[in-house]
């Protein structure tokens, strides 16, 4: 389960990682058109899981309004110092898809779906490394992506490729319009 960060904010991503590409050694660098922030990684699944996940995911997105979203903020799980996962995190929208995050696991709880026990942080994986390095000198550069509106939530289907993984789009749940201010 994920979100979109649509065309513009994938541009401003992929100069980022050209940008980073000479600071860090070993990263694996995601390739853009991969991109998306992840709200529920469900792994092996069934098809009966997915049908039955499908109309308690429906009601779940209809129950957040749309929103704007922006990236900012580097940093690597697990330390800079010793990573394995760049990211950039979100600098707007954090508490919005948070919440979104909680209603979609909430919704996938209903039908037998055991989540993960970190707390969840918003981020988009720029690039993986496969033995942890040193990333002090990504995590200090600045970035404020070009924001993007999530509107709805994606279920992706993932395929392990020797390139990386290839994502395959299942279905899309629509969140309920914006709400103008009052």
């Amino acid at each position: 389960m994920a979100v979109d960060i649509g065309d513009k904010e994938r541009k401003g991503v992929a100069e980022l990682q050209r940008g980073l590409k000479h600071k860090a050694e070993g990263v694996r660098w995601v390739r853009p058109d991969r991109m998306h922030l992840t709200l529920a990684f469900l792994g092996e699944v069934s098809e009966e899981f997915i049908g039955s996940a499908k109309p308690k995911l429906a009601e779940a997105a209809r129950g957040c309004a749309a929103f704007d979203a922006r990236l900012g903020g580097l940093g690597a799980f697990s330390s800079p110092r010793k990573a394995r996962v760049v990211w950039v995190g979100t600098s707007e929208g954090r508490d919005k898809l948070c919440l979104l995050q909680k209603r979609v696991v909430a919704s996938l709880k209903q039908v037998g779906f055991k989540p993960e026990q970190r707390p969840f942080s918003p981020h988009l994986t720029l690039g993986r490394l496969r033995v942890p390095g040193d990333v002090t000198q990504v995590c200090g550069q600045e970035y404020r992506g070009r924001g993007f509106l999530v509107d709805r939530v994606i279920l992706y289907k993932s395929v392990l490729r020797p390139e990386g993984p290839e994502y395959f789009q299942l279905a899309e749940f629509e969140l309920s319009p914006a709400r103008p201010p009052a």
